[in-house]
């Protein structure tokens, strides 16, 4: 099981992932789709080191960051002290009232809850949202390699600031980019042996159905075709 160490130590390494062009496109992707208007309340539900919520502040929404992790969320605190967090196990249910959020966004999070904790998560997520709110989630794909990510970048990366410049920035990464794909292999190998387990095509759409969510999208593949992004609404 991966317990408070490794996370701690994952989130370390995890801001290299700004420098990811598809980690970059994942980020405008998701908010484009949540349609942030100036003070629109947004749930980050798995906020890690604060790189959405961040980000839906610069939009003009009041943010609440919540995690697991207390590490990463002062990450989040010391990026911006604006923003609110909260710390909470999102398999347990939400200690928000009814109705509260106007938005929810959800990254790359529904896949470390046990399968049999979703739906729950789910309907959770259904009553903390205000009637006509917008919920997103992005998470990567059964099936997803990491490796795919980072060929994406390179290939992107190339064509805009040429094969010079690409060495001197890849000679940066290098070391924390290889921490990320021990941990990735780390968190794969958790998906085998513990609770994580990948999303399956239409499982975003079915949790939300059985929540009682409706204008249901399809999949939208991102994250250099790594994850899938679904919205819906209450």
């Amino acid at each position: 099981m991966l317990d408070t160490k490794f996370w701690k130590k994952y989130f370390k390494t995890y801001d290299v992932l700004n420098m990811v062009i598809p980690y970059q496109e994942l980020m405008d992707d998701l908010l484009n789709s949540l349609e942030i208007k100036e003070g629109d309340l947004v749930l980050d539900a798995g906020a890690g080191t604060g790189n959405l919520s961040t980000k839906l502040y610069d939009k003009g929404a009041k943010v609440v960051a919540l995690d697991s992790s207390k590490e990463g969320l002062e990450v989040v605190k010391d990026k911006n002290k604006n923003i609110d967090t909260v710390l909470h196990d999102l398999s347990k249910s939400l200690s928000f009232s009814n109705e509260y959020f106007d938005k929810i966004v959800v990254n790359n999070v529904i896949y470390t809850i046990s399968p049999n904790k979703r739906e729950n998560l789910f309907k959770e997520f259904y009553r903390v949202l205000k009637p006509g709110g917008k919920i997103v989630i992005s998470d990567v794909k059964d099936g997803w390699k990491p490796m795919n990510i980072y060929s994406y970048h390179l290939k992107e990366d190339l064509k805009r600031i040429g094969l010079i410049k690409l060495f001197f920035k890849m000679i940066k990464m290098i070391f924390p980019t290889i921490k990320m794909f021990y941990y990735n292999a780390k968190i794969k190998k958790e998906n085998k042996d513990g609770d994580f387990e990948f999303i399956k095509p239409g499982e975003h759409q079915k949790l939300f159905l059985d929540s009682g969510f409706k204008n249901i999208s399809d999949n939208k593949l991102v994250y250099g075709d790594q994850a899938y992004l679904t919205s819906a609404y209450k």
